[in-house]
């Protein structure tokens, strides 16, 4: 196996994992892979596949795994033997777990750290409701923090700003008893296997990155 970083950062909706994958990347030498991101850019396309991924991700509901092992496959390929790779929004079920680990044993890689960002469901559902994103340029925002309440113009890219289509109330508690149904036994799998490393995600961006970065050292 290469002596590479392969990281995995789980937590629910709202938790930050995202945010803590880009720190990563812009901080050191990794590759993000964030299926959500690629299945959203998907569900843009006016494409068969496009409008499937579209109707599944707008009811709050998960892509079969044979489709994110397919994205996974092809993402892979385009990473370089000498870059580390931090995984969001995958494995989110048991199934893709040995899908994931057979695609990374493929070009000799294997997980070395499990990170899961806890937080409360309450906190979870009051994060998502802040959140925004630029239909242009994809652009996250989170209101009173990147962007004002009443701004529907990107700074960037002068698309519109919208709430997204899957974080209205009723899809994020949809997406949230997906979660504890679907990825609660990922985590238990990894705790399991001893690659687990619970970081408290009521802590502050910047303490919760420095958490995560003191176990890569």
């Amino acid at each position: 196996m290469r002596d590479n970083l392969n990281i995995i950062v789980l937590g629910p909706q709202g938790s930050g994992k995202g945010t803590q994958a880009k720190l990563l990347v812009n901080n050191f030498n990794f590759i993000h892979l964030e299926i959500g991101r690629i299945l959203r850019k998907i569900s843009k396309k006016d494409t068969v596949l496009g409008k499937e991924v579209a109707s599944i991700i707008n009811k709050g509901e998960l892509v079969p795994v044979s489709m994110v092992a397919e994205i996974i496959e092809e993402e892979l390929k385009a990473v370089s033997d000498d870059q580390d790779i931090v995984f969001d929004g995958t494995p989110r079920r048991l199934d893709e777990i040995d899908y994931l680990e057979k695609k990374l044993n493929k070009h000799e890689r294997e997980i070395t750290h499990v990170f899961f960002i806890s937080i409360t469901e309450e906190e979870s559902i009051k994060r998502l409701q802040k959140r925004k994103v630029c239909l242009k340029c994809g652009t996250p925002f989170i209101l009173g923090k990147t962007i004002e309440k009443d701004e529907v113009i990107c700074p960037r890219c002068g698309g519109e700003v919208v709430t997204r289509q899957d974080e209205n109330v009723e899809a994020i508690k949809k997406r949230l008893a997906l979660y504890h149904k679907e990825t609660s036994p990922v985590v238990n799998y990894y705790d399991k296997k001893g690659k687990l490393i619970k970081i408290d995600g009521s802590q502050s961006i910047d303490e919760v990155f420095k958490e995560i970065v003191s176990y890569l050292k």
